[in-house]
């Protein structure tokens, strides 16, 4: 209705100012009174045709802009939707391990929002990988099976972002390092407040390094002080790193009967 308006203005206003044009050019004889038709035709003629152009330019325009806002629309609802969807993938991987629950809401949700915003190929793609997430849903999944479930959401996230061109993926090598790493600092940090008195370790109790069993060492207070082969009082981390040659938590890495003291403290 607006555009229909808007394009009547346009005409109403041509022809009105044809015909002031005229009438002020009769009366003040800067073009004689016979020669007014044949003008006014010609006139009429240009404007008609000035306007029809002016016309189409600007239905031209104005569907370019429809179509742009369109579009705008549709990309900032589908980024939300991935976003959303990609946090859903998150929260069920945080226990590495994949409920029927979560399993069914992130296939739900992949029917009902997801599909209707990506194309064949990467609606195909993921659906893949949940069926291959399926098979491992509501399992104790084995370290290789807990591969092929990283595996499955890395691709499905890596999809998505391909699909509105954000062009970050994830590395999956990198994120195994990364998960690494982010174990043996929850272990560090959890074995930071570890006693020999918490494990029901006596002072004078032998211990040995996990790695290299010739390495000893005997404990000494009811904390983390140990004594080793030479004599020398220190914490079994200091000695853990020097053995070892690198940054490392002693309550991991020394042994009592065949377990580690952060083993010991699991139990």
């Amino acid at each position: 209705m607006k555009k229909d308006y808007r394009n009547t203005i346009i005409v109403v206003a041509a022809v009105v100012c044809i015909i002031a044009f005229f009438v002020i050019a009769g009366v003040t004889e800067a073009i004689s009174i016979p020669e007014i038709p044949a003008s006014f035709l010609g006139a009429a003629a240009g404007a008609a045709i000035t306007a029809v152009v002016t016309l189409l330019l600007l239905q031209g325009q104005t569907n370019a802009q429809e179509v742009k806002e369109r579009n705008v629309k549709v990309f900032e609802k589908k980024s939300v939707i991935f976003s959303e969807y990609i946090d859903k993938i998150w929260e069920a991987w945080k226990d590495r391990r994949i409920t029927v629950e979560e399993f069914n809401n992130l296939v739900d949700c992949y029917y009902k929002k997801l599909m209707l915003y990506m194309n064949a190929s990467s609606a195909k793609i993921i659906g893949e990988q949940l069926k291959l997430i399926g098979t491992l849903t509501e399992k104790d999944v084995s370290p290789d099976d807990q591969k092929k479930l990283q595996t499955a959401l890395i691709r499905i996230i890596n999809t998505l972002s391909d699909e509105i061109s954000l062009g970050g993926h994830i590395d999956e090598e990198l994120f195994k390092e990364l998960g690494v790493e982010s174990k043996k600092a929850e272990e560090r940090s959890r074995s930071a407040n570890t006693t020999f008195k918490m494990l029901g370790i006596k002072k004078g109790t032998e211990l040995v390094l996990k790695s290299r069993p010739e390495v000893k060492c005997w404990t000494v207070d009811d904390k983390n002080q140990v004594k080793d082969e030479n004599g020398e009082d220190l914490s079994i981390s200091t000695l853990a790193t020097r053995e070892l040659g690198r940054s490392a938590s002693g309550f991991t890495e020394f042994m009592l009967d065949g377990k580690t003291l952060y083993e010991m403290r699991r139990k």
